[in-house]
């Protein structure tokens, strides 16, 4: 546990030393932000509700999907792809310690630096603009939603970096697959605003389950008659990503080879 904990806090310690691209990064996040809230904020001056919800219920879903995203995208393991092409995972899996709990502890530390600087800027726009929002509730529905967010982000994500075992075009899959997850995840407008066949196939895909479904939840706009349904297809779809990720680790492994140096 020890050394696990000295890899959190060496992650950590790394933005110090590269501390313009994590500014950078947040700046970008705070404008995706502003722009929801400023959109949104915009619809509801003609009008005091959009399908299902309210001002106070819609300006909660777009600030608590823009943090708990920040969480459950935010990852490590692009680094991944590029130690398979230069063949320096060799290095990392020589070392006495696990491949996959290294890098889970990286993406929590990852994870941990976003969401505190997350919180800060939801509360600032909060207070700046005097933001009505919904106290969070149904806490511990709330992190079993959450925690199966966060596990198919982490799944989804190693796979995306093994196909660098693969091909060298390893910036192009996870590129697409940021693209897909913003526009059918629940970032900009919940899902079901979306006409009911549409939303009904989305719920057999991974994506609702990464943040539109604990952002629902935390803010109480729960679906009782679909809860159950959704309960046990995000528990399979962490169970799913779960053994493709085996899969393509082990077949990449197989088939992996590097020129020396």
């Amino acid at each position: 546990m020890n050394i696990y904990l000295r890899i959190f806090t060496t992650t950590v310690k790394e933005y110090a030393a590269y501390r313009l691209n994590f500014v950078l990064w947040r700046f970008r996040m705070v404008l995706n932000l502003l722009f929801s809230f400023f959109l949104w904020s915009a619809v509801f001056d003609k009008r005091t509700a959009f399908g299902a919800y309210g001002k106070e219920a819609m300006i909660s879903y777009i600030l608590y999907v823009s943090m708990i995203s920040t969480f459950v995208m935010g990852s490590r393991t692009a680094e991944i792809g590029y130690e398979i092409q230069n063949g320096s995972i060799i290095n990392m899996l020589l070392r006495p310690v696990s491949f996959f709990r290294y890098y889970l502890v990286r993406d929590l530390a990852d994870k941990t630096m976003n969401v505190v600087f997350a919180i800060v800027e939801l509360l600032f726009v909060i207070w700046v603009f005097h933001a009505s929002v919904i106290a969070p509730r149904n806490i511990l529905l709330f992190l079993f939603f959450f925690i199966n967010g966060v596990l198919i982000s982490f799944f989804i994500n190693l796979m995306l970096s093994f196909v660098g075992f693969f091909t060298h075009e390893i910036w192009a899959p996870r590129f697409l697959f940021t693209m897909l997850v913003f526009f059918v995840s629940g970032s900009y407008f919940p899902l079901n605003i979306l006409p009911a066949p549409l939303y009904r196939a989305l719920l057999f895909t991974p994506f609702p389950y990464l943040f539109y479904l604990p952002s629902q939840v935390i803010i109480g706009n729960l679906d009782t008659g679909s809860l159950l349904f959704e309960a046990v297809a995000s528990t399979l779809w962490v169970m799913i990503l779960y053994q493709c990720m085996i899969f393509v680790w082990r077949s990449g492994n197989k088939n992996f080879s590097f020129w020396g140096r």
